[in-house]
């Protein structure tokens, strides 16, 4: 009965996400959430940005039906933090995306939901950094410093996730790569939100390989956000083998290209005197797309990213199986 009340699930969120995505000009309109192709934006007509909306239109209702339908007791508070969050994050995208809102403004409140997630619930704050390749473990010391830490690094990949989304299709490409690798290792009661994230990036996925709609910040936000909470989820859970389903250097592989690339654009611009959040052609897929052209910069671009973390967690799952 389980499985088919996801399942159903599932196809609810497909057809939302469908269906805000066909009628995406609209829709986006009447929430003046349009990109208008000025200065150096490249595409040639005012485009929809609707990831924030499909977030908070699609994936939301379907994973809080999922939460109360089938998620187990342990996992119930956790699940509804991350809802939060995600759902908190995607409405400061909106907002930006609409508003414009000052970098510190951005900052101030993603501190904020990730600290008090990581606050409130254990299972989204990271107390020990535990490594496989070399293998050992580095306490973060303190309650107070692990929040710091836990909030530094989903901050990071937020502002990583939102430099590198500037071609179509190179942000939910490497995010549903990642929900992959990463579904390797997560338990049972995190395959189905797996999934529902999936089936709703999915959707979108395809439009935006076609130019018919962007993510924008909403959903940038929104997308990183979810990522990077579940990751801990799965970070702070046993795996099959070992102490944790996911070690902290196969995260940092996972996430390294789009990370580093975010990493050498912010001390490159802070060195000219500019502003971290300015704007420019420097990222990694605009040097891609220049040497490669697109969509051969895409495939090039998703290839490096997925490469390093597949091969160690998939080296990893050998390695257990050939010792068992």
């Amino acid at each position: 009965m389980i499985e088919v009340e996801y399942f159903a699930l599932l196809i609810v969120c497909a057809l939302m996400t469908l269906f805000l995505c066909l009628n995406s000009k609209s829709l986006s309109a009447r929430l003046n959430l349009v990109d208008v192709p000025v200065g150096r934006k490249q595409h040639k007509a005012p485009t929809p940005l609707m990831g924030g909306v499909a977030i908070l239109a699609a994936l939301v209702p379907v994973a809080f039906a999922h939460t109360l339908l089938n998620v187990p007791e342990r996992w119930f508070g956790s699940f509804l933090i991350w809802i939060g969050c995600v759902t908190v994050m995607a409405f400061v995208g909106l907002a930006d995306d609409r508003h414009s809102l000052s970098p510190r403004l951005r900052l101030l409140i993603s501190f904020l939901v990730f600290a008090l997630a990581a606050a409130v619930d254990p299972t989204f704050n990271v107390r020990v950094l535990d490594f496989m390749t070399p293998k050992f473990s580095l306490g973060l010391g303190t309650w107070w410093l692990a929040i710091i830490f836990t909030v530094i690094c989903c901050v990071g990949l937020i502002n990583a996730v939102n430099m590198a989304d500037g071609k179509n299709g190179l942000v939910l490409g490497l995010a549903l790569g990642w929900l992959g690798i990463l579904a390797i290792r997560a338990g049972d009661p995190l395959l189905p939100l797996i999934g529902i994230l999936a089936c709703c990036l999915a959707v979108l996925l395809i439009f935006n390989l076609q130019g018919r709609l962007f993510l924008g910040d909403g959903g940038a936000y929104a997308i990183a956000t979810a990522l990077g909470l579940l990751s801990i989820m799965i970070y702070n859970s046993p795996g099959a083998n070992t102490l944790r389903a996911i070690s902290a250097d196969e995260l940092v592989l996972l996430f390294i290209v789009p990370i580093a690339d975010s990493f050498r654009l912010t001390y490159t611009r802070m060195k000219q005197g500019r502003s971290p959040m300015s704007a420019d052609r420097d990222h990694f897929h605009h040097h891609l797309q220049d040497k490669f052209g697109w969509p051969k910069g895409l495939f090039v671009y998703w290839g490096l990213s997925f490469l390093p973390g597949a091969m160690i967690i998939l080296l990893s799952e050998s390695s257990h199986q050939n010792f068992n």
